[in-house]
């Protein structure tokens, strides 16, 4: 894979999805910046920034008088992110080519970090981990939203196929050296660096067919059951059987989609 390649890859489609997916989740991470402490005024690091969505939001919320500094590993999506920082008026985002797994973070005192299905993807957690350590104030809160159990995943109670897709899906995961359960680890990770777990929170989104949530579920199958295709790891008999199932859910009362479970967690750097 190249090195600015995303497994989900970064086509105009998926940034709508991303787009889709950032709206829904969108209260929940609200919610985790305040519980954070966020305030107008504050120095906030996005990690792994993507398109700019988050980077967008929590702009606005420091306000002029903050600084949001947004990493990002694609040039497609810095473009997009720049692109949209500056028609919303927005210098106190800065958006930069960054790679999580290997560059140093800026060592500028953040008093927030906040990380979103990024760890996930990472092959090695230690370049992240370890400058978090060296980039927060003393006081600083991290908040990451990661994938505690992603198998929760699926369609029911007719989705066998999509079961299949799941499982095709997290072995493609691993197998380009993420971590689809990531946050049973950076609890004990972040601890063993000197931060304080402050919160450990599940997060679990089910949604009926025509919701948002069912939307967001069918259109990643749609947009990465392409690339499982391209992997050898699916097949188009098995994309078939997917679409049907998801049509026959539709016309089904008490049809139901499970979302992977996430973990929010928050911790307080105390020995900046």
């Amino acid at each position: 894979m190249a090195p600015d390649r995303y497994v989900l890859g970064s086509s105009d489609a998926e940034i709508e999805r991303l787009r889709l997916q950032h709206a829904l989740w969108l209260p929940s991470a609200r919610a985790a910046w305040q519980r954070a402490g966020l305030q107008p005024g504050q120095a906030v690091l996005d990690l792994g920034a993507g398109p700019g969505f988050s980077s967008l939001e929590l702009a606005r919320l420091v306000g002029p008088g903050g600084r949001v500094l947004g990493l990002e590993l694609s040039p497609t999506y810095l473009e997009v992110a720049r692109a949209a920082a500056q028609a919303a008026g927005l210098p106190q985002l800065e958006l930069r080519a960054h790679n999580l797994s290997r560059d140093p973070l800026p060592a500028e005192g953040f008093q927030l970090a906040w990380c979103r299905w990024v760890a996930m993807f990472l092959p090695t957690l230690e370049p992240l981990l370890d400058g978090l350590s060296r980039c927060m104030a003393a006081g600083g809160r991290v908040v990451l939203h990661e994938y505690v159990h992603w198998r929760s995943f699926g369609l029911y109670p007719n989705g066998a196929a999509v079961a299949r897709f799941a499982e095709a899906a997290y072995a493609s995961f691993e197998a380009a050296g993420g971590d689809p359960d990531v946050n049973r680890r950076l609890p004990a990770l972040l601890a063993a660096r000197g931060f304080q777990i402050d919160a450990l929170q599940p997060l679990a989104l089910v949604g009926r067919p025509g919701d948002a949530v069912a939307r967001w579920l069918e259109r990643f199958v749609v947009i990465y059951g392409q690339e499982l295709i391209r992997q050898g790891r699916w097949s188009t008999e098995e994309e078939a059987l997917v679409a049907a199932e998801i049509n026959a859910a539709h016309r089904q009362s008490g049809a139901l989609w499970v979302a992977p479970t996430v973990l929010e967690l928050q911790a307080t750097q105390w020995n900046a």
